[in-house]
Order: C-alpha cells, then sequence, then structure tokens
C-alpha cells in the first residue's frame, strides 16, 4: 500500500479489532482485490513457503463459508482439514475442550471466521484468552488466519489479533459495512515481526534454498524476505511483483472508507446498520416462536434450526417424526415451490443438518417476517403427529 494510506488502514485494523495501540509500523497491511483474494493469496503463499506442507493439516472452525473448506483440498494444496465444530444453539461461538484438536502438530495453520459466516457469533473474551495462553504454551509454532470482515457489526469487538498479533495473519473486507461488494476492496494485514517469519527461517536448508530460487527476481537474498513481501510478489506469480495490489484510486477509497468508520461522524452510520440489522433478526425469529441465539452476534445472516421451529410449533413427538421421515431438503424445496422462498442449507457450511442461513443484510424486516411465516406454513402443514399433550 501507498505509505500514508497503510498508516490509515494500520489505525482501522487496531479499532476494528480491538488491538492494543502500537506504533505506526507495527502492523504491515496488503490492499487487495476484496477478501476473497486476500484469501486465495494467504493459502497460496502458506504452501507456496511450505508453512503448510503436504504431510500437514489445517484447521477450520466451522459452520464457515463454503470456499474455506474447498480450497485446501484441491490438488494444489493437498492438505488434510480438520474442524473445530462451534458450539449449536448458544450464545457463545465454542464450548470447552474447542482447543483439544489444536495439540495435533501436523496443524499447522487454524483459520477462522470471527465473527462467524454463516453462524455470526464473535469468539467470547475468555475463550481468547485461553487460546493465547494455549498458542503461547503448547503451540508456539501455530499461525492463525482469521477473516474479520464482519467485525464492524459487534461493539467492542475484540478479535484474536487482538491478543496474538505476531501469530495472526488477518484477512479483512470493506464490502460488507459499507455495501461496496462490487468495488472489491479489502486487505491482508500481519504483524511486522510475524512468527510466520520464524516458522519460515527455521525450515531446513534445502527448502530455504527452493525459497531462494522462487524469489531470485526480487532479492539475491530471498531467505530475508519477509512473509508479507512474499504474498504480494506471489499474488502475481513472483515474476510480476512490481504491479501487484491495487490501484492509487482504489487504494484512496479503501482509506476513505476506513476514515469514516474511525471518525467520529461515522458512528451515527455504525449505529443505525446495527439496529437496522437488529430488527431483521427480530422480524424473522418473531414468528418462528424462537429467541434468536444472543450473546456478541454481527446478525449478518442467521442460521435457523427448523427441528427446533418445528419443536416449538408441534411438540417433541412431532420434531422426532420430522427427523426420521424427512429431510430439511424436503422443507427447503417446499419453501421455494409454495412460497418463491429461496434459502441455503445450512449443510453446504458444514453446520446442523437442519440448519438454514438467511442473509438478514440481503432482506429488509418485512421479507424476513414473510420468510419466516413461509418457514412456518410449510412445517404447520406436514402430517405426522399432533402437537403434545
Amino acid at each position: 500500500m501507498l505509505t500514508h494510506l497503510e498508516r490509515v488502514l494500520e489505525r482501522y485494523l487496531v479499532q476494528v479489532t480491538g488491538a492494543p495501540d502500537a506504533p505506526a509500523g507495527t502492523h504491515q497491511v496488503f490492499a487487495t482485490e476484496g477478501g476473497a483474494a486476500a484469501m486465495a493469496y494467504t493459502f497460496r503463499s502458506l504452501r507456496e513457503n511450505l508453512v503448510i506442507g503436504p504431510d500437514d493439516a489445517v484447521a477450520i472452525a466451522t459452520p464457515v463459508f463454503t470456499p474455506y473448506l474447498q480450497i485446501p483440498v484441491l490438488a494444489d494444496f493437498g492438505v488434510r482439514v480438520v474442524e473445530i465444530p462451534s458450539a449449536h444453539n448458544t450464545d457463545h461461538r465454542f464450548d470447552d475442550g474447542f482447543l483439544d484438536r489444536l495439540r495435533d502438530p501436523s496443524i499447522k495453520v487454524f483459520f477462522v471466521i470471527n465473527p462467524g459466516n454463516p453462524d455470526t457469533r464473535a469468539i467470547r473474551p475468555e475463550k481468547l484468552l485461553q487460546l493465547r495462553d494455549f498458542v503461547l504454551t503448547e503451540r508456539p509454532d501455530l499461525v492463525i488466519v482469521a477473516d474479520t470482515a464482519y467485525a464492524t457489526f459487534i461493539d467492542g469487538f475484540r478479535g484474536i489479533f487482538s491478543v496474538l498479533p505476531r501469530h495472526t495473519i488477518l484477512i479483512h473486507s470493506l464490502s460488507k459495512n459499507f455495501g461496496a461488494t462490487g468495488n472489491r476492496l479489502g486487505f491482508v494485514a500481519m504483524a511486522a515481526d510475524t512468527v510466520v517469519d520464524e516458522v519460515i527461517a527455521a525450515q531446513p536448508e534445502q527448502v530455504r534454498a527452493l525459497h531462494d530460487e522462487r524469489y531470485s527476481s526480487m532479492t539475491s537474498t530471498a531467505r530475508d524476505l519477509p512473509f508479507m513481501a512474499r504474498v504480494v510478489a506471489d499474488s502475481r506469480e513472483v515474476a510480476l511483483h512490481n504491479i501487484a495490489g491495487l490501484s492509487t484510486t482504489e487504494q484512496v477509497q479503501m482509506a476513505l472508507f476506513a476514515l469514516a468508520y474511525l471518525l467520529p461522524s461515522g458512528r451515527d452510520y455504525v449505529d443505525a446498520t446495527r439496529a437496522e440489522l437488529a430488527r431483521r433478526s427480530y422480524a424473522l425469529f418473531e414468528p418462528l416462536g424462537l429467541e434468536p441465539p444472543g450473546g456478541q452476534d454481527s446478525m449478518y445472516y442467521a442460521l435457523v434450526d427448523l427441528v427446533e421451529v418445528a419443536r416449538t410449533r408441534r411438540g417433541d413427538r412431532f420434531a422426532t417424526w420430522l427427523v426420521d421421515a424427512a429431510s430439511a431438503e424436503d422443507v427447503l424445496l417446499a419453501l421455494a415451490a409454495e412460497h418463491g422462498v429461496i434459502v441455503q442449507a445450512g449443510s453446504m457450511f458444514h453446520s446442523e443438518a437442519w440448519d438454514v442461513r438467511a442473509s438478514l443484510a440481503s432482506l429488509d424486516a418485512d421479507q424476513l417476517r414473510s420468510l419466516g411465516e413461509a418457514v412456518v406454513a410449510v412445517l404447520d402443514a406436514l402430517p405426522g403427529p399432533g402437537a403434545d399433550a
């Protein structure tokens, strides 16, 4: 990024993630073509630099935005995926014991969207501290990739970057907060003294020699090249590293968005957006007879448990019958055919089989209320046992 604009984005990421104040230059920022590009570039460089090797694994917090599950198993990457499942239908993201799977030394990277997509909850502060202590004492080599695209929708949010800045690669998109998806504005950020550099420096000599060859067009001392510089170079196949990143106009637009969030004058917009999402959440859940999960929730999406709706409407016997006699796809097809309502199956995000995802950011309150009423109508029309006595 251009130097002065990078300082603006550095201040923005500190505020968004709840990280401690630090001198300018403590963090490095690379402007990318949206959060998707930031994710793809990060995966690529971790693999190219053998931070993730062919016999290694990545841990992924699920349910999750589908590409995080799909990219690691592509032939170009070919690594195992270990899922770290979130708690279901609770006001918190992870139960006790969520760190147990990360003790496997073959897991080199932990990918997590926080606040989540599609479950939208943030990791609680006490769990962040557990993760911090675990990494510093048991897994000092673990790299964490944290996607914070939805962080601006939670007041007082604190992310993994706030407790483990040296171990965390931050991925962020500005499209969600400012409704600018088509503008493709995002970034990768990490501490200037990132642990990834230490992981690379500790690799065997034959591996470091491969890095020397890969980045030889940039420098004669490639083994001293910081990981952030490698991400920038890899984004343009190294040979075209000199034209990596966003244009000046796009970087300026990104900085203006960041300044709008940072300045007191932007507070009304942030508060109004959060209030509108809360109103939409209520409009969806009220006809379902359910309460939203609660906790620190971005409310950008909503996961609806169809079994819980069925239980609320017609009792335990009907809920049990529904699971045994039908499938979530039956309900989704009926919603589409009878009510013109399209929602996504939670299973595609590796959520529970009977979860469905609705986008609160995409539908207004009246549409979401109609969606909730349609779900109720489909479930009420199903055969099966009546309400419990």
